[in-house]
């Protein structure tokens, strides 16, 4: 099982509304294929932030191939949609793990 983490820092002026975008608008747009599951969405509270909030949003996918397909698919849309609606308010970057049976 693969996750999809993307850690976001939100400027504290648009977090809240960052927030609600990911409820309202991010995660049905992402789910919608059903290629990514269980989403995920945390404060990071270890962070250093200054002027800002930092957040994981996290997603399971059966396989790299078919998270790569979402990501071509959805995922490249969503990071636009993201850029336009917060510009420079809002960062992130995306880290790929592989869930290991314990």
């Amino acid at each position: 099982m693969i996750i999809y983490n993307t850690t976001y820092h939100a400027h504290d002026k648009v977090a809240a509304q960052f927030v609600e975008w990911v409820k309202t608008e991010y995660l049905p747009k992402a789910l919608a294929d059903g290629k990514i599951s269980e989403p995920r969405l945390t404060v990071v509270l270890n962070a250093e932030s200054n002027e800002g909030k930092n957040y994981s949003l996290q997603f399971r996918c059966q396989s790299l191939d078919i998270l790569q397909d979402w990501y071509t698919n959805v995922g490249d849309d969503l990071v636009v949609a993201m850029t336009q609606k917060f510009g420079h308010d809002v960062a992130g970057f995306s880290t790929l793990l592989e869930e290991i049976d314990l």
